[in-house]
């Protein structure tokens, strides 16, 4: 077979189509870098959203003895579960984690208070007697039980209150960290003692400043 170089106004008919082509090639290299940028903008925005995905279900009861505690239904807007401080005294603390969100939360602590030095305060705590970390999977539920001190009355004078409405649940979705609340059906009030139930408190109320 013979291939013959055919020209149109001294131009080559290979010369055509490589012109024609040309632009064809700039275009397409054009969109896969546009297709890249926008997958990996929304690479960067999926991992910046993922905590706000995991959520767990409030309304729950924790479940307490009954002489930590003792039940006001008419106090405060939801009703109150008033916990009986006794300096120095731990009891323990059930409730579930329902995971109602869409994604599998690995919860690494669980707190009664964010805040500096809180009258109750969560020495340890296990999942269905195992130490934490635990996974909850997006639907399902894990119960953890918290042991509590009643400590820090020293940095309260006798007039304060603490209000707990949920627990705080620290953890990681897909290794992002995140800091979230499992709502309680009723308030937990901590009342501050008097000073002769409260060890180390002095007169000076800027003695002991909570930080």
């Amino acid at each position: 077979m013979i291939w013959r170089r055919w020209t149109w106004r001294g131009t080559t008919w290979r010369g055509i189509v490589r012109r024609s082509l040309a632009p064809r090639s700039v275009a397409r290299r054009r969109w896969v870098a546009a297709s890249g940028v926008l997958l990996a903008a929304l690479a960067v925005a999926g991992y910046v959203v993922v905590p706000s995905l995991a959520h767990f279900a409030g309304g729950t009861s924790p479940t307490m003895p009954d002489d930590a505690h003792v039940a006001v239904p008419t106090f405060g807007e939801r009703g109150s579960d008033v916990l009986a401080y006794q300096d120095g005294d731990t009891f323990t603390m059930t409730f579930p984690l329902v995971n109602d969100g869409w994604l599998p939360v690995t919860v690494r602590d669980v707190l009664l208070s964010d805040g500096p030095r809180p009258l109750v305060r969560v020495t340890s705590v296990t999942s269905h007697g195992t130490p934490l970390p635990v996974t909850v999977p997006a639907g399902e539920t894990r119960r953890v039980e918290l042991t509590v001190r009643f400590d820090n009355c020293r940095y309260y004078h006798e007039r304060e209150m603490q209000v707990i409405s949920g627990a705080v649940v620290d953890g990681s979705v897909f290794g992002r960290d995140l800091r979230t609340t499992a709502g309680f059906e009723h308030d937990l009030v901590v009342s501050s003692p008097m000073i002769a139930s409260c060890p180390d408190r002095t007169l000076r109320r800027d003695d002991d400043v909570r930080r």
